[in-house]
């Protein structure tokens, strides 16, 4: 795929890998529809970005994200991809984890994904095919002690994904997964808290996010899996050995 003009929409686009993603996609052509609840940081990124279209958007409320959909078709006709990127982590042991802490990942992680597909799907088949692309993470080929709620919610989206995958692949629509490794981010300071106890030491994992890899090299698989069309695309290759 040509990306000259691509309709794409990224989700969580305002910061970390949706904004290296938006950034990599818009310097190659596409008119990026950039979706986030952060409204001052995206239309920021949008006037750095020509042709884009800031649209905030709370991706676990979803209402709107049908209506991001419907107002990307709205001004631009089509919808040729998305990149489902938004999601938090949350870090508990099984026996602490809160469960409304675990509901609102299973909606964000998940739910927020399933929606977005469902309800850009038909225009994509209106327009003969298109890309959809979802950020899965390393953790979901892993078994980290503390990490079994955000873990669980990334394989359930790999299930989806390879699902929809197969279901749609008669109908020129692609979908990807893109496994990051630890991603210099906020990711980890964003993650969901509770003021329940988690079982963990001091509270946290003690993960360093500013030594993982840089958010362009993951943008940079998006863009392939979106040209490509592949099943499945690691920041690392060793990620694809059993665990």
């Amino acid at each position: 795929m040509n990306l000259q003009d691509r309709i794409i929409i990224v989700t969580g686009a305002s910061s970390g890998i949706g904004k290296a993603t938006s950034i990599l996609l818009a310097s190659h052509g596409a008119r990026v529809v950039l979706a986030s609840r952060d409204q001052t940081k995206l239309q920021e990124l949008a006037e750095r970005l020509p042709g884009s279209f800031a649209f905030p958007t709370d991706m676990t409320v979803f209402d709107q994200i049908r209506d991001l959909v419907k107002a990307t078709i709205s001004k631009f006709g089509r919808i040729d991809a998305l990149v489902n990127n938004a999601g938090r982590a949350y870090e508990a042991t099984v026996e602490c984890t809160d469960t409304e802490a675990f509901e609102l990942s299973f909606r964000l992680n998940v739910l927020a994904p399933v929606v977005a597909m469902q309800t850009v799907i038909p225009a994509m088949r209106n327009t003969g095919g298109g890309s959809i692309v979802n950020i899965s993470s390393g953790t979901s080929l892993m078994a980290i002690p503390g990490y079994g709620v955000y873990s669980s919610t990334k394989r359930a989206l790999n299930g989806f994904s390879l699902t929809a995958r197969a279901e749609l692949a008669g109908e020129n629509i692609r979908v990807s997964l893109v496994y990051p490794r630890l991603t210099a981010t906020s990711f980890g300071e964003n993650k969901i808290r509770t003021p329940k106890p988690n079982g963990l030491t001091n509270g946290r994992l003690g993960a360093d996010y500013s030594k993982g890899d840089p958010p362009e090299q993951i943008a940079g698989l998006v863009h392939q899996a979106i040209l490509e069309g592949g099943a499945e695309y690691f920041a690392h290759e060793d990620m694809r050995k059993p665990h």
